[in-house]
């Protein structure tokens, strides 16, 4: 893939291949149709699943063709924006290339467009939306914009619109997106790495294929960037991309910005590369140490990432709606104490669960549901782990709501993704949103 910038193609056919369920397809073919380019949207969905994806084009001058793909489309291409979720052999992609099109993404453009605004860009398999979050909170003092964009979701074409030298760039960056990477010598400025295991294996089609996509993040940079690395076997298996310096990420960071237990926003050792990673790209990006602790203390955080709910009282209960993989519930029930329940399941991406099976030993019961959750079971109930399999997603988690009592934690970390019931794992956690405050109204 070429280095294309936006306004290159104006005039041109582009064919949009793929909405996406976040907004950023609906906003790429929007920004590149008021450019001035010939677009076409298509998509394998049909228009009545697409209800949000049309109203936000609703009045943009593009041409549609939903319901499927055909090699007509590709003909009349000049260049094709490539949807993050099209897996590398799609054979629509080999089309494509048959026909002469250049392929790109959202990402990429928008990377050209502002290439110049010092970026900091972060990806790993668990951890990226809390390092990025919270960056741009401890930077939110900064003079000049301060953006968030990437997979958090939206238009980074429409986000990134305009930015400066002046500005500041945080992009969360998924291994789908890496895939495609293509960007201008020295991006990002600051690259960093906050946890490696496996995910997307049936996308990726190997581990192998995963953790290099991961690290296609240090690909384009120089001797003047830096890459920040976990103090771990994994970021040492790092050291060797990096094309500038290297910054560790050492809880001695902490004591160099006077901070203490008091002040940090959460303190799992399994989130601690997330904090320490934001912490050293605020700081390369203006924050001084003053600015940084203050704005610690104050940090809100993400929606679904350990996020303790209003229970009643000697009750605990978290919401870690967020985790898809067997990694960050293992980390989470290895970071509780006293009795745990766990709520799981889902759509099985087919991942090794043994880490997984061995932190749920110490559980009082595991509710479970869906294909993911019926091999769980099976694999830790043979470990000697007490375990509850539900019919659906509904039932396991009033089951589970039912199951608590005082002086317990319930823990909804799904592990699996969400395809089997729900559009996305949002859907999924607004039911057990819905579920949960109907429990609460009866205790």
């Amino acid at each position: 893939m070429p280095v294309l910038h936006p306004h290159d193609l104006r005039g041109r056919s582009v064919l949009v291949l793929g909405l996406g369920s976040f907004g950023g397809g609906a906003g790429c073919a929007r920004y590149l149709s008021k450019l001035g380019a010939d677009v076409t949207v298509t998509d394998l969905r049909d228009a009545d699943r697409l209800d949000e994806a049309l109203a936000m084009l609703a009045g943009v001058r593009v041409k549609w063709a939903l319901g499927g793909h055909s090699e007509a489309l590709f003909e009349e291409a000049d260049v094709v924006v490539v949807n993050p979720a099209v897996p590398p052999r799609a054979k629509w992609l080999a089309i494509a290339r048959e026909h002469g099109c250049v392929l790109t993404t959202e990402v990429n453009l928008a990377i050209a467009q502002c290439s110049s605004t010092p970026a900091f860009a972060v990806t790993g398999t668990h951890g990226k939306s809390t390092c990025v979050a919270l960056t741009a909170h401890l930077l939110s003092g900064h003079d000049g914009r301060v953006v968030l964009a990437g997979n958090l979701g939206g238009s980074m074409l429409e986000s990134t619109a305009g930015l400066t030298k002046n500005d500041r760039l945080i992009v969360e960056l998924s291994s789908f997106q890496l895939e495609r990477l293509v960007a201008p010598d020295g991006w990002p400025h600051i690259a960093s790495l906050t946890s490696l295991g496996a995910d997307h294996l049936d996308w990726h089609e190997s581990l192998e294929s995963y953790h290099k996509a991961k690290q296609r993040i240090t690909a384009h940079q120089h001797g003047g960037c830096t890459l920040l690395l976990p103090e771990s076997a994994v970021g040492t298996s790092w050291q060797s991309l990096s094309n500038g310096g290297i910054a560790w990420l050492s809880e001695q960071l902490l004591q160099d910005i006077g901070a203490t237990e008091d002040d940090l926003p959460f303190h799992e050792k399994y989130r601690m590369p997330s904090l320490l990673a934001a912490i050293v790209a605020a700081r390369q990006l203006g924050a001084n140490n003053q600015e940084v602790l203050h704005r610690l203390r104050d940090f809100p955080g993400l929606p679904h990432r350990m996020m303790a709910l209003e229970a009643p009282a000697g009750m605990r209960v978290l919401d870690n709606a967020v985790a898809t993989h067997p990694e960050p519930t293992a980390a989470a029930l290895l970071a509780l104490d006293g009795p745990v329940l766990l709520l799981a399941g889902g759509y099985d991406k087919g991942l090794p669960l043994d880490d997984l099976v061995a932190a749920m030993l110490g559980l009082r019961v595991a509710h479970l549901h869906g294909p993911g959750g019926k091999r769980l079971a099976v694999e830790a109930s043979a470990a000697g782990c007490p375990v509850r399999f539900h019919a659906d997603t509904a039932t396991a988690m009033q089951g589970a709501l039912e199951d608590l009592s005082t002086d317990e934690t319930l823990l909804y970390s799904p592990t699996f993704s969400s395809f089997d019931e729900f559009r996305n794992f949002a859907d999924r956690a607004k039911l057990f949103h819905k579920l949960y405050q109907n429990w609460l109204e009866v205790q």
